[in-house]
């Protein structure tokens, strides 16, 4: 079984205790932040109101042995804890099964810190739970070094970095966007759509739809209508559809592309942007 080590380096140096209350908020972020990190991957979506579903709990299932200021964590792999997750039947394709959701965790981790080009790992609710890192540093830790592999260091700067990305994510828009229905997944309701215009894949949820109902649309050119979520770059990071339908003459021409977020500035233009929104939703499927 993988194992992980986290050493706490503590303001007072020569302490060989660990408050509690420090290893406890640690504890919480390392859950909560893997079990955001691997439905993130798998869902486009970190967090959503209600319990996770049973096989995110059951991956996130750690040992622990704490030897002074080091954490020596067992993470098992995702086939290890749920081998019926990757049967061909589900394509979880985002997830290998032979990494743990620890390594998913630092993978998220590691792009929400980088100044690199790469796609974000991470949306507003994992960022939220990232910023609960103050509370270890607040307790005593100086800084948190993860060790798997490669290192990674939670500092100060660290949390404001995660205050940042926070900033930067555009709000949630309502959207229209015609294409492919490549694929759709059975467990969560989650589809791939491919763009009419630019072959873009966008990932979407059709939660409000019955299975059937949305298997028939399987390789249609569709019209779906939902509100889209974006990443810090302002690309599309999930649709959650309100509606889909086969598409129309003349809907690719006015839908067929990517959506693009509705930037704000200040408190009292995200409260018009948000106002608009929401408008714009009672008129399109009242």
């Amino acid at each position: 079984m993988p194992t992980y080590q986290i050493h706490i380096e503590s303001q007072k140096a020569k302490s060989r205790k660990v408050s509690v209350t420090l290893l406890q908020a640690l504890l919480s972020v390392i859950i909560e932040g893997s079990k955001g990190a691997i439905r993130m991957r798998a869902e486009g979506r970190s967090a959503v109101r209600g319990a996770p579903p049973e096989w995110i709990k059951t991956a996130t299932q750690f040992a622990m042995e704490l030897q002074e200021n080091r954490l020596h964590i067992e993470s098992p792999t995702l086939y290890d804890t749920v081998p019926d997750l990757f049967q061909p039947s589900e394509g979880f394709s985002e997830l290998n099964s032979e990494r743990t959701s620890f390594d998913y965790l630092i993978d998220s981790l590691t792009t929400a810190l980088t100044d690199e080009k790469v796609e974000p790992l991470y949306d507003k609710a994992l960022l939220e739970v990232f910023q609960g890192f103050r509370h270890v540093l607040n307790q005593g830790a100086e800084k948190i070094h993860f060790f798997n592999g490669r290192e990674l260091e939670i500092t100060p700067d660290s949390v404001a970095t995660f205050k940042e990305r926070l900033a930067d994510i555009p709000s949630p828009c309502p959207v229209k966007v015609v294409g492919k229905m490549d694929t759709i997944r059975s467990y969560d309701q989650t589809f791939r759509l491919i763009t009419a215009k630019s072959d873009r894949i966008i990932k979407g949820i059709a939660k409000h739809f019955a299975p059937k109902e949305v298997q028939a649309l399987l390789n249609q050119s569709v019209l779906v209508s939902g509100i889209a979520h974006f990443t810090t770059g302002g690309k599309t990071l999930r649709v959650e559809a309100k509606r889909i339908s086969i598409a129309q003459e003349g809907e690719e021409a006015s839908w067929g592309d990517l959506p693009i977020p509705h930037f704000t500035q200040s408190a009292d233009d995200t409260q018009l942007s948000t106002d608009a929104q929401t408008n714009d939703i009672a008129n399109q499927w009242s």
